[in-house]
């Protein structure tokens, strides 16, 4: 189940960790951008940060549990050069080492080209992304 709650300047969205529900988050990430009047390739960052952090969460958060929750905050805010957004990915699972599989583990570092700031968090609760994303220009 998928539930969210948007206010002027943030997106709340809590959701079951079935990768069925990506592209809902997904689709309800952009639109929200879209109405805070971010520009295309500015909101295509942000909803690329999201998939693969989500991504990550519902494939390896509750792996071997049954199935936990993933929470997604955004926030647009204001900033020196325009605005940008804080993004958070939350999940109430276990942090999993590394694939030893090279062709995969890519996505944290895309996620770090993505964002101005990534700063991962883990602790019995859980594992916390937080990323920032810079957008210097508004589509006024």
């Amino acid at each position: 189940m998928a539930r969210g709650r948007g206010h002027a300047d943030s997106l709340r969205l809590a959701f079951d960790a079935e990768p069925a529900l990506l592209v809902v988050v997904r689709r309800a990430v952009r639109l929200w951008l879209a109405a805070r009047r971010w520009r295309a390739e500015d909101a295509d960052r942000v909803v690329s940060m999201v998939d693969e952090t989500v991504g990550n969460a519902m494939e390896h958060a509750y792996r071997g549990e049954a199935v936990g929750q993933v929470e997604v905050d955004v926030a647009d805010e204001p900033a020196p050069a325009g605005h940008r957004a804080r993004v958070v990915v939350a999940d109430h699972g276990t942090w999993r080492t590394w694939d030893t599989d090279r062709r995969r583990g890519n996505g944290l570092a895309l996620v770090r080209a993505l964002a101005s700031l990534c700063e991962i968090r883990t602790d019995a609760c859980g594992t916390r992304v937080t990323m920032l994303v810079e957008a210097p220009h508004q589509a006024w």
